[in-house]
């Protein structure tokens, strides 16, 4: 499927213009990054088929997204006012199927594809497996980590966890180079078994027969609050002097919820670890959110000048310095970079 079809069962034509259900928590219905993104996107005034081609996800990652919000009573049709009963819904099930694991790998981040071109001994499939399992981590969703329905028995989550721990044990790759791919392998292992404890714990099985209520402090972390934990667990590592493990956790933070004061910090950390192309991408972002901003300005010339473009680095101070800013060492800090990238580009010419 490479376009958008013309209907999607239980939902209809995708040339309507869908709602939102003002009763709908996405939190309580665990729903993921890329489920909560095309969510956003629904607004009554763009057909669905507008919403999915703007969402850039692959057409069928989108029906499946767009069938399965249905099915959580997440959308109304026009002239709905409230979502149909989940038993009258085609997609609804005494058990919510889990995502299929997405090993096509969309919309990838730079080091994502840094890790699949990397010299190890991992084919493209295992490489593919592991990076898509990564990020399933990320989204804190044992369900889906351990690829079993929501609800499942003892027996069936047992399964599951044994065939995949099997799998992705790092002792199945003992002594093989496997680059960055060793750590990702213990994060998503040690993941698994924290799913796989989590969801047969003695509270877990009490089920529906637990009725304690449920804390604040229980309830799943939405993408922005785990990417603030990424960002602190980030500032941490690099406060402690490895500024390349930081790279990652900032990395990870960043592909949730890219914040401008993600992007600053993590622009920073990546020119001390001595990698300017990857600041010079944090750090164009970053101004190109606040391009007011004088202080995001000098960061981006700084990794210009890193990067070896004198003449990009020169423009940025100078557009800077007409910023408007009442902070005079920071007026000061720009004329000395701007000095210094001047007599560089003389000593070049």
């Amino acid at each position: 499927m490479s376009t958008v079809p013309i209907e999607i069962a239980g939902v209809g034509s995708t040339l309507q213009k869908l709602r939102v259900s003002p009763g709908f928590d996405p939190l309580k219905a665990r729903v993921g990054p890329e489920e909560y993104f095309l969510l956003s996107r629904i607004d009554g005034v763009q057909t669905l088929r507008e919403v999915m081609l703007a969402t850039g996800l692959p057409v069928e990652r989108a029906v499946a997204i767009v069938t399965k919000l249905r099915s959580l009573g997440a959308l109304l049709l026009p002239g709905e006012t409230t979502p149909p009963p989940a038993s009258s819904l085609p997609a609804a099930s005494a058990k919510k199927p889990p995502p299929e694991l997405d090993t096509s790998l969309p919309d990838p981040t730079s080091d994502e594809l840094k890790a699949l071109s990397e010299d190890n001994v991992l084919d493209d499939a295992t490489r593919r497996r592991i990076l898509a399992l990564s990020r399933l981590v990320a989204t804190r969703d044992p369900w889906a980590l351990l690829g079993v329905p929501q609800g499942s028995n003892h027996q069936a989550l047992k399964r599951a966890y044994f065939k995949l721990s099997k799998d992705i044990h790092p002792d199945r790759f003992y002594g093989k180079q496997l680059g960055s791919f060793g750590e990702r392998l213990s994060t998503v292992f040690e993941a698994t078994a924290r799913a796989y404890e989590r969801l047969t714990s003695p509270d877990a099985a009490k089920g529906a027969h637990n009725q304690r209520p449920i804390t604040a402090d229980e309830q799943p972390q939405s993408p922005q609050e785990y990417a603030g934990e990424l960002f602190e667990r980030a500032i941490g590592v690099e406060v402690g002097g490895d500024p390349l493990e930081a790279m990652k956790l900032f990395a990870a933070a960043i592909r949730l919820d890219a914040q401008t004061k993600y992007l600053r910090r993590a622009a920073s950390c990546a020119l001390a670890a001595g990698q300017p192309r990857t600041a010079l991408e944090y750090a164009k972002k970053a101004q190109a959110q606040s391009p007011s901003d004088p202080s995001l300005a000098r960061l981006l010339a700084i990794s210009f000048k890193a990067a070896g473009k004198l003449a990009d680095a020169e423009e940025v101070l100078v557009m800077a310095m007409a910023l408007k800013s009442e902070n005079d060492a920071l007026g000061a800090e720009l004329r000395s970079e701007l000095a210094e990238v001047r007599k560089l580009i003389a000593a070049t010419s």
